[in-house]
This record gives C-alpha cells, sequence and structure tokens, in this order.
C-alpha cells in the first residue's frame, strides 16, 4: 500500500492500514479483514448520517437505528451496516446522497446493485475465516491493492473533510467506533432529524422522571379491581416467587389496562420494589436495555447505591440478599414490537435467574408462550377484527420480522398476506370457522403464509385443532375406499401402524 500518513484519511482508518502493512505478507489476512470492516463502516457512518438530515425517511430504517443504537454496540458487522445504510441512501434527497449513492449503488444489466468493488470487503472475512484465518500472500495483495484504490477514491472526494453532523457516532475525524448510545443526552442531537427525531424525543422522554411519574399515575388510577387476576398474581409470586406470569386479553377489551392496574395497585409497597410501565410503540420502552435502566433507577431510588446504574443485574446478584423488599417488574403490553432483536421478553432468563417474578399483560400469541410459566386467560369470546385492527395486528407482528410494506423487495409477500389475512375474516364473517390447509387449497395460497395469518389474527380469535378426516381401507384390497385427508399422508408413508399425530390448524369465533 501506498503511505497514507500524509493524506486526511481518520486515524481508525490510519491505523489499520499501518497494521495491516506492518504485518508478513503472508499472515496479514485478519489485519486486511479488520482494515475493510474499517473502511465499510465508515461509508454506513456517512450514508446513515445522510440520511438521519434528510426528509425521506422510512419506518423500517428509522427501527433499525433505533435497535443498532441500544444494543451493546458489538452487534452488528459492517457488511450489514453497510448494505442497511445503502438502502437508506437509495431513497435519499439532497446533494450528499447523490454524492455518496455511487459508493453503494451502481448499474449492471439495467438493474440497480450493491457497488460490486466496496462490498466485495464483507466478503473477505467469509473467505478468511474458510481458509482458516490465512489467505495466499498473493490473494492478500490483490485485497490491499484493492482496498488502496477505495480509499484513494473516498480521499479523492474530499469525504473525510465533510462536516456529517453531529451525532455520538461522529467526531471530527469521522467514526469515532461508538453505534450504541451510552448517555441519553445523545438522543437529543437527533431532536431536528426528521420523523427519526420525533423517536429521539420520545426516548429522551421515556427515560426522563416525568415518565415515571406518568407511569405511576396511570398505574394507580382508580379502578375496579380484577380480585381473580390479584388471587392468581399473588399465588405464583408467593409460591414460585420467580418466572414469568402472562395475562392474556383480546385487542380493545378494557380488562387487560384493568389487570395490569390491579396488579400494581395490589403490590404492597412495603414487601415489593415494582418497576411498572406500559410499552409504547414508539420509543425504547419495548427494548430489554430501557427495562435494565429503569430495574437501575429503581433500585438506586431505594438503596442510594450508584452501582445499579452502572450493571445492574451483576450488582443486584451479588446484594440481593442484602435487600429487605422483593423486585418485580410488572408490564402492560407485552406484544408491543413483536420478534424485535433486543425486545424486554428477552431478558425473562436473567430475571428468572435473578429471581426478579415478571408479570405481563399481552394480547395472546402463539409465539410468547415460550415465555411465561403461568398464566391466567381474561380472553372474552372471539371477535373478527375492524380493519383498523387487522392493519394494527399485521404491522405489530411483522415490523420486526418482516416482510415489510416499506422495502421493495418484500412488498409482493407482504401484500399477500394481507390478501390472506383479510380473506379470512371475510370467511370467518360467514362460516365462523377456517381451516388452514382447506383453505390454502381452496384458494391456492402457500400453507406457510396461511399459517402466517393464522398466528397475525390469533389475538382476536380462538385457535383449536381438529384431526384429519380418516378414511375406509377396503378389507379385501387394503386400499382406501375413498381418498381423504388422512389417506395422502398414509399413502406417503407407505404404512398405516402409526399414530397420526399432525392435525389441522383452526381459527373459529
Amino acid at each position: 500500500m501506498i503511505n497514507f500518513q500524509n493524506r486526511i484519511i481518520p486515524p481508525r482508518l490510519i491505523q489499520k492500514v499501518s497494521a495491516a502493512q506492518s504485518e508478513e505478507e503472508a499472515y496479514a489476512a485478519d489485519e486486511l479483514v479488520e482494515l475493510g470492516e474499517e473502511i465499510l463502516s465508515q461509508l454506513a457512518v456517512m450514508g446513515i448520517a445522510v440520511y438521519l438530515q434528510q426528509a425521506n425517511q422510512k419506518e423500517v430504517y428509522n427501527d433499525f437505528l433505533i435497535s443498532l443504537f441500544l444494543s451493546n454496540g458489538h452487534a452488528y458487522n459492517a457488511g450489514p451496516l453497510y448494505r442497511w445504510a445503502a438502502n437508506m441512501i437509495k431513497e435519499a434527497e439532497g446533494e450528499d446522497a447523490s454524492l455518496l449513492y455511487p459508493l453503494f449503488w451502481e448499474t449492471k444489466d439495467g438493474k440497480e446493485v450493491l457497488n460490486e468493488e466496496i462490498h466485495h470487503l464483507a466478503s473477505l472475512r467469509n473467505s478468511v475465516m474458510h481458509g482458516f484465518f490465512v489467505l495466499p500472500p498473493e490473494t492478500n495483495r490483490l485485497e490491499s491493492k484493492k482496498m488502496e484504490s477505495i480509499l484513494i477514491q473516498l480521499e479523492e472526494l474530499k469525504l473525510f473533510e465533510k462536516n456529517w453532523g453531529n451525532f455520538h457516532f461522529l467526531d471530527q475525524k469521522g467514526f469515532n467506533g461508538n453505534w450504541n448510545i451510552t448517555d441519553i443526552s445523545a438522543w437529543k442531537h437527533f431532536q431536528n432529524c426528521n420523523t427519526f427525531g420525533n423517536l429521539a424525543k420520545r426516548i429522551a422522554h421515556e427515560y426522563s422522571n416525568d415518565f415515571v411519574k406518568e407511569e405511576r399515575e396511570f398505574a394507580f388510577q382508580k379502578i375496579e379491581p380484577l380480585q381473580q387476576v390479584i388471587q392468581q398474581v399473588s399465588s405464583f409470586i408467593e409460591e414460585k416467587k420467580k418466572g414469568a406470569f402472562s395475562i392474556w386479553y383480546r385487542p380493545g377489551d378494557t380488562n387487560g389496562v384493568l389487570a395490569y392496574q390491579s396488579v400494581v395497585q395490589n403490590l404492597d409497597p412495603n414487601k415489593f420494589i415494582v418497576v411498572q410501565y406500559v410499552l409504547n410503540e414508539q420509543g425504547a420502552s419495548f427494548t430489554s436495555r430501557f427495562m435494565e435502566t429503569e430495574i437501575g433507577k429503581c433500585l438506586y431510588e431505594e438503596t442510594n447505591d450508584e452501582k445499579y446504574l452502572k450493571d445492574v443485574f451483576k450488582h443486584y446478584k451479588n446484594t440481593r440478599t442484602k435487600l429487605t423488599k422483593q423486585l418485580v417488574v410488572v408490564l402492560h403490553d407485552a406484544h408491543i414490537a413483536l420478534f424485535n432483536p433486543y425486545h424486554v421478553l428477552q431478558l425473562v432468563n436473567d430475571l428468572y435467574e435473578l429471581e426478579i417474578p415478571l408479570i405481563a399483560t399481552s394480547w395472546h400469541y402463539t409465539y410468547l408462550n415460550r415465555f411465561f410459566n403461568g398464566s391466567i386467560n381474561l380472553e372474552a369470546e372471539g371477535i373478527i377484527p375492524s380493519q383498523v385492527q387487522l392493519q394494527k395486528s399485521l404491522i405489530n407482528f411483522l415490523r420486526f420480522k418482516g416482510p415489510s410494506i416499506e422495502r421493495k423487495e418484500e412488498l409482493e409477500a407482504y401484500q399477500q398476506l394481507e390478501e390472506i389475512a383479510k380473506k379470512v375474516t371475510h370467511v370467518l364473517s360467514k362460516e365462523k370457522k377456517v381451516i388452514a390447509r382447506r383453505f390454502a387449497d381452496e384458494n391456492n395460497y402457500p400453507i406457510e403464509f396461511v399459517h402466517e395469518c393464522f398466528s397475525i389474527l390469533q389475538p382476536f380469535l380462538n385457535v383449536e385443532k381438529e384431526p384429519f378426516e380418516k378414511d375406509e381401507i377396503d378389507e379385501l384390497y387394503g386400499f382406501p375406499i375413498d381418498i381423504k385427508e388422512s389417506s395422502r399422508i398414509f399413502l406417503t408413508l407407505g404404512r398405516r401402524d402409526v399414530k397420526l399425530e399432525y392435525q389441522h390448524k383452526v381459527l373459529s369465533i
């Protein structure tokens, strides 16, 4: 590589270049991987900064950035970050977006594809891993030349001389290596960033003392408590002393809120330290990191021990026997932001090990069963969701799981799910029951899409199972007299001496 010391290159890049140059050519693969990832990170930073400062923003990208900024900082490799930034830049507006566009995209055979020269750096890590972390010297030499060419290109565009904004992941020398936000005040730098700015304002509010006060006022509104809920939750805490307890309720049913308020109001403050709040679709309240912060703040308020504000779970593990009260977490609407990789329910095992009971109200999705070892069902009769309710459940279920309505490559799959869900509700309004396999066959829908729609609709309806139609065997020929649903399975297996455990999935009112 040429000498970059006298060029305007960020110190982090200079450091990676120097490490690659100082290593023997035959063993420089690891250093080249780190340099390639730093180049991708620097470009991702520029792309994300430009995206944040222009108006054409999408929820799918904003959600990703919230997860990134609230992560532990090491959860995302440079390659995926470069690809996320590429998609943000693809539709971004302004001169800076136009300047960066060729560094992310190029046209081949009439199609937009990722810049092959730069995106190649993302695959280098896999090549090195598959090569037992060693590549032939000639390959290292070739990769080094490619990176040199890219760095010269970036410098000639004067990208390292630009001010990309005032964000926590940037300093005057470019990317500072920190994606995660550790100082809550950093959110204020996003407040003028269009729709993402609204999210930032919400998050800043959630971390404030005003949020704690508002949540407490809501939880302690005057109500007629649900005694059945109080009794079962009290028994769970008293007998189990740890674990997660769910309170299932139907969308639109006020019993969900009443159950949450009943639980909070019944926990004696002389016996329990209670962390309680309502999850919101916006902001950070549905994330595990937010829960950790709230637990730390609550324990600090109780003990005046500042160590709870730094590493709450580690310090709680060492000090919990000294506390005279039991810590309990109570959440309302735990189904919010389903499938987010950093969802609050991802902390269930940690809470269990620390013997911190978790009580949560929620719509009932099958996926959520894995998190709870106790429950009470407040679900009223099944209801056919309105179009507004259906859309809300679709968005919540697919928001972090996909497919997304905002990504062109996923739009067709999203639209098909929406079509199937609407068709299911239409059939339910007439027949009161829909059997997944038969519905899929009758309408020529992929069965996996139908099952996905059943999951989306589950909170509104009753979920059942129904055996396949059994056939009758001709005594003389040993073959089914009429081909029924079970016949195809038995014929495929080539035997009939097995128990047919697979059953239809059924939704009913």
